[in-house]
């Protein structure tokens, strides 16, 4: 079984190529499509024409790339403690998150007492 992949043309006809695509007035897609090559290849000889081939950020012919360091971090936010249950009397439960006022709570079972 034979997979069909397009293919690059030689390097001569690069220049004829792109000439017939400027020619053409179809999308790059198209045309790619139309001969049987891969639109990154048109694309990348465009680029190459007109001196905007894309380099990576800063870098020049001439320059290597910058290593970054780089740190990893855990991305599941860090699991909340379980909140606490009180059982009050009359069968009322108060759930208390783990992030709680510990000065409201004083106060909302100082005022519960009450009752």
């Amino acid at each position: 079984m034979s997979t069909s992949t397009p293919s690059s043309p030689p390097s001569a006809d690069i220049q004829s190529l792109l000439t017939e695509f400027d020619a053409s007035g179809e999308s790059a897609a198209a045309f790619a499509r139309s001969r049987g090559i891969a639109v990154w290849k048109l694309h990348y000889a465009l680029s190459r024409r007109s001196g905007k081939l894309r380099r990576p950020c800063g870098a020049t012919g001439s320059e290597q790339p910058a290593l970054l360091a780089v740190r990893v971090v855990d991305a599941k936010p860090p699991k909340s403690p379980a909140p606490l249950e009180l059982m009050l009397a009359g069968g009322h439960r108060l759930l208390i998150s783990a992030d709680f006022d510990a000065d409201l709570l004083r106060r909302v079972l100082g005022a519960l007492a009450q009752c």
